[in-house]
């Protein structure tokens, strides 16, 4: 047999492998197999996706309440240079801030493990680092940064939705099942192009979207947490 033909059977043998992986995996009810942040424990998720819904429905509230303050204030970055800045430096330091929080969850997860540092990120980020999300966090900073400086804030909330959709396919941030997760990551990045094309400023809809998926997700974690407490599953 040629050895072309062996390697295109070895290859075909191989993905068809991995998808029995992925079927089984999916199937799981195992908690553990079910974690889409590193592997990182499901307390350490709780809290982490905690924290970033109620940053969610914080800005939501706020931009709600004041009749939609904060897009109007990211709009006048495309005239004022100063509101531009300010408006990246306070990116960079929100930033700053959920690297630092990442660290502490993961700390003390480590800590609870009764692990050092080192050994617990090397032993759950063994599939996904952790320089993996951080490299991830500053390219994202650089597109809005980007956008920013070219005056063209309007492109900002459309991007939030293709981040929030990114998050969704990539399974970094959220944890649902990959079927659902990929199919929610479509139909944000769609709705991301749809206000682009429609040119709607608002930052209430990628709020909203993040908030909706953040919940769900959040409430997933909950469950399986009761579950998990209340004995096998």
């Amino acid at each position: 047999m040629p050895p072309e033909e062996l390697d295109v059977r070895k290859a075909i043998a191989d993905v068809e492998l991995i998808r029995r992986v992925l079927d089984q995996a999916e199937k799981s009810n195992s908690p553990a197999q079910t974690l889409g942040l590193f592997g990182v424990t499901l307390t350490a998720n709780i809290i982490l996706q905690s924290i970033a819904l109620a940053g969610a429905v914080l800005l939501l509230i706020i931009d709600l309440l004041t009749h939609g303050a904060i897009t109007e204030l990211l709009m006048l970055g495309a005239t004022l240079p100063d509101i531009r800045l300010l408006g990246i430096g306070l990116m960079a330091g929100i930033l700053i801030g959920l690297v630092i929080l990442l660290y502490f969850v993961i700390w003390h997860a480590a800590r609870n493990s009764k692990e050092e540092f080192n050994t617990y990120i090397v032993r759950n980020f063994r599939y996904a680092r952790l320089l993996s999300y951080l490299s991830d966090l500053l390219l994202k900073f650089a597109a809005v940064a980007l956008v920013m400086l070219a005056g063209h804030p309007d492109w900002i909330p459309p991007l939030l939705l293709a981040f929030t959709g990114d998050y969704l396919v990539q399974g970094r941030l959220f944890t649902l099942p990959t079927r659902s997760a990929v199919i929610l990551g479509a139909i944000c990045i769609a709705i991301g192009l749809c206000q682009f094309l429609a040119g709607i400023q608002t930052l209430l809809l990628p709020l909203a979207v993040f908030t909706a998926v953040a919940a769900i997700s959040t409430g997933r974690l909950i469950r399986l947490n009761r579950t998990q407490a209340n004995g096998p599953i």
